[in-house]
């Protein structure tokens, strides 16, 4: 197991930045299959990093919903850009999950991806939000 600094607090409430993501795009960017979030928002600052995601089931489309969510990884998005109708015809399949081509959808760059040892059971919410997690260790 490799430790970050700044990551693992063995004990320690640490607050984190976190994105909710709905299943099974969590496990494709942990297989390596998926690189981009798209989404209808830019984040508050750009780079963000050490986001941890966090999977969930439910779309939720109020920033009151609420959702049981696992965080699987934390992350960095490092570039942001329009999400263009060739972006859209040059994904594969497989990842689209299901969504079609709208414009006015920003692409997120994925990278620097550390997996959790375990997951952790948390809230998913709509946006950016705070997460007070304990013990985090990266694989």
């Amino acid at each position: 197991m490799l430790k970050y600094h700044g990551i693992n607090h063995k004990g320690h409430t640490m607050k984190y930045q976190a994105l909710s993501i709905l299943k099974p795009a969590v496990d494709l960017i942990l297989d390596g299959k998926k690189n981009i979030e798209i989404r209808s928002w830019l984040p508050p600052e750009i780079p963000m990093k050490n986001v941890v995601i966090v999977q969930n089931q439910k779309y939720l489309s109020s920033d009151e919903d609420i959702d049981d969510g696992i965080a699987l990884a934390i992350v960095d998005f490092t570039e942001f850009k329009i999400w263009t109708k060739n972006d859209y015809n040059d994904s594969d399949p497989s990842i689209r999950l299901g969504r079609t081509w709208k414009e006015g959808y920003f692409t997120w760059k994925i990278e620097n991806i550390r997996r959790l040892t375990k997951p952790i059971r948390c809230k998913a919410m709509k946006g950016i939000y705070q997460l007070d997690l304990n013990d985090i260790e990266l694989v």
